[in-house]
């Protein structure tokens, strides 16, 4: 199978690539800016997934498949439909792998994800489970099992399995700020101490490095939105760092008690349109934690 074997190369360069500008050395100039605030221009549907995603069609469509090729094929479908924000299709794409192959361990941690969004949290960790039943050594599924745990509100359950990710890699910021976000919840004490440790350890050329000295308050928040172009060199760099910047901005304001500025955070989070981050996706979560909030 030549062709399938070429089409998840393609596959593999759209999720690593993105989806970038006609211009790829464009960023946002000062005049893009509402003071300080860089606005995201959102990122257009990749024009490279939509082509794989076309042939991704054709091939499902040959009955000369073996199930393993056939669910290995719409496991990979699912990811570009995923990528272009169009969930409930790649939802889809994932059960009918899994009824093909059911020892497909990444299929049961893409539905697991898609499930806490959905707030269908017992499904959620009967995937993600089985995720980690089959292949212990899954790091992202002890992250999305952690994310589950920490949207049930079961935050020790959350802790340890955001500790355990971090664990697997101390050098990544995001990592530290999640098991802080948990451990605030759950043992708010020690929260502070456990994150400005880890501070000491990541790496400074790691910009997201910032962020965790921003809610240290080793950092101002004009001082961090400052500095969100340093280092950038396409569009599509920009609107990757924003989306998760805008999120975790969104994630201090409510900490703070700031519902409203918290509010927009979250929406200029989605404004970028980065459908596959894990920022883009809990940001329409925390918007609507914060309107339930409201109605009460």
């Amino acid at each position: 199978m030549f062709k399938f074997s070429i089409l998840l190369v393609v596959a593999s360069s759209v999720f690593l690539g993105g989806c970038y500008s006609t211009e790829p050395n464009a960023i946002a100039s000062p005049s893009a800016t509402l003071g300080n605030l860089v606005l995201a221009e959102p990122a257009a549907p990749s024009y490279r997934a939509q082509r794989a995603l076309a042939q991704f069609n054709q091939i499902v469509l040959n009955g000369k498949l073996s199930d393993d090729e056939r669910a290995q094929l719409l496991f990979q479908r699912g990811l570009v439909h995923d990528s272009l924000g169009l969930g409930a299709l790649a939802h889809n794409d994932y059960l009918q792998a899994i009824r093909l192959q059911p020892l497909m361990s990444e299929a049961y941690n893409s539905l697991g994800i898609h499930y806490t969004t959905l707030g269908n949290f017992d499904e959620a960790y009967d995937a993600l489970d089985a995720t980690l039943d089959m292949d212990p050594s899954y790091a992202f599924a002890y992250f999305n099992r952690g994310l589950t745990a920490y949207y049930h509100e079961r935050y020790e359950l959350s802790y340890q399995d955001f500790s355990t990710y971090f664990e697997l890699d101390n050098l990544d910021p995001l990592r530290s700020l999640w098991r802080y976000f948990a451990a605030v919840k759950y043992d708010a004490q020690s929260a502070h101490t456990e994150l400005q440790t880890a501070l000491e350890d990541l790496p400074e050329s790691n910009w997201s490095r910032r962020i965790v000295s921003f809610f240290l308050g080793q950092l101002s928040q004009n001082e961090l939105l400052d500095s969100v172009v340093n280092g950038i060199e396409n569009q599509q760099q920009l609107n990757e760092r924003l989306c998760e910047l805008y999120f975790y901005l969104g994630k201090y304001h409510v900490q703070q008690g700031n519902s409203s500025i918290a509010n927009n955070f979250f929406k200029l989070s989605l404004s970028t349109n980065i459908y596959e981050f894990v920022e883009y996706r809990f940001a329409r979560i925390e918007l609507n934690k914060l309107r339930e909030q409201e109605a009460l």
